[in-house]
């Protein structure tokens, strides 16, 4: 028997943030698609959020650029638009995409909140050849969810996922091996899915500038540079993927919140509200997926921009707003640096489906039952009337160093699945 040709789909969301605020923005009574401007995705100007979180194609034909400062946006463009970031609203988006998805291949996996790869493999008798069943499905998603995607289609995950990065938005593009030497080698070698800003430097220092040179480079002098990864680098060149793209690893999601700041904090105490609104984002949405974390972790940025994190494993995994907020508050406490702070996140990990709990002789069971009913009604009410409809009262009324829910929103969410 014949041994079927791996097909592997990337699909990735063309600007997805800025897609999905524009579609948000159109469906609230907006004029203007987003899209047709200069606009972009970004936090609160007068605080210290003001990063490009996604742009239009008009944005971009400015010079720019995903990351850099609004300020700096609007140097290049006065007249830019400017949205916030609405994370609730972007995994709407996402699951409706992951749903279409699940309809072409039982194996999906996605890779971020706007990216998935689908095995293919073996399907064509049913849907057809891959590069039309690619534009059909391109097509429902457009036409169904009204965003666009790219769609890289390939033997294999690496190829796919570099060949949906070629022209966009709203294109379908292939990657196989013949296809390497006309379509892959000339693109320059820091294009190389996992090969870093400081990796490509160094690659350049020994002569290699594309994706072609580092193919045809001396294993030897790559591993002696780089060591194992050198090895991973050369083959990847080669469209070979040894090391997988995405590994086991990725169906163990991890949920996390992060915000900067309105001022620098002097101590923990400052931002225990903070940190109280944040895990009730993080355990909302473990409890909206079904799902329970056995790691909580806190992150932290001082004025230096020294980041530092501390993390502790459960007995017992959880869901629960209280049990994440009390847990990542002693964690804060023990990692807070001897400088002011300036960013706080937390993060929610090795997460699954398990429900138990080992009972605690000395704990108030019906104390855990009556939170639990707390978080599930606080969640339904959310779930109607939106976000701010219920709010801790210790969110009420936080000084003016405190990260306000609405600050909150428009930070950025880093809802990781085996991240990137």
């Amino acid at each position: 028997m014949r041994r079927q040709t791996p097909v592997w789909f990337h699909v990735d969301v063309n600007s997805a943030f800025l897609s999905w605020s524009a579609l948000k923005a159109l469906r609230e009574g907006g004029a203007v698609d987003l899209r047709t401007i200069p606009a972009v995705v970004g936090g609160d100007e007068e605080k210290r959020h003001g990063v490009v979180l996604a742009k239009s194609l008009p944005a971009k034909q400015y010079g720019i650029r995903t990351g850099e400062s609004l300020f700096a946006a609007r140097a290049k463009c006065p007249d830019i638009t400017v949205v916030p970031p609405d994370f609730d609203w972007y995994v709407q988006n996402s699951k409706a995409l992951i749903r279409i998805l699940n309809d072409y291949s039982p194996d999906v996996e996605q890779y971020s909140i706007d990216e998935a790869f689908l095995d293919m493999t073996g399907t064509e008798p049913l849907f057809g050849p891959p590069l039309a069943v690619a534009r059909a499905l391109g097509d429902r998603v457009r036409d169904t969810l009204g965003f666009t995607v790219n769609i890289g289609v390939a033997p294999n995950r690496l190829l796919a996922k570099m060949a949906s990065d070629f022209e966009k938005p709203d294109k379908v593009h292939r990657l196989y091996p013949e296809d390497l030497s006309a379509r892959f080698w000339p693109l320059p070698a820091g294009a190389l899915f996992g090969v870093g800003p400081s990796a490509a430097r160094q690659l350049s220092e020994i002569g290699i500038w594309t994706i072609g040179d580092l193919a045809h480079a001396d294993l030897a002098v790559l591993r002696g540079v780089f060591g194992v990864r050198g090895e991973v680098f050369w083959n990847y060149a080669n469209g070979r993927e040894t090391e997988p793209v995405t590994k086991q690893g990725a169906r163990d999601n991890t949920y996390g919140n992060s915000v900067t700041l309105p001022q620098d904090l002097a101590n923990p105490a400052e931002a225990d509200a903070t940190l109280l609104a944040l895990c009730e984002s993080v355990a909302g949405r473990l409890r909206m997926d079904g799902r329970t974390a056995r790691v909580v972790s806190v992150q932290i940025v001082d004025n230096a921009f020294r980041r530092k994190s501390h993390q502790v494993t459960l007995d017992d995994p959880t869901n629960s707003t209280d049990a994440l907020y009390h847990t990542a508050r002693a964690l804060l406490r023990q990692a807070w640096p001897a400088r002011p702070v300036r960013l706080v996140g937390v993060t929610a990990e090795r997460t699954g489906t398990d429900n138990y709990e080992q009972l605690d002789l000395f704990a108030d069971p019906a104390r855990r039952i009556k939170q639990e009913k707390l978080d599930r009604a606080a969640d339904a009410v959310r779930a109607k009337f939106g976000e701010a409809a219920i709010t801790r009262a210790k969110l009420l009324h936080p000084d003016e160093k405190t990260a306000t829910p609405r600050a909150l929103g428009a930070a950025k969410a880093r809802d990781k699945r085996n991240q990137k």
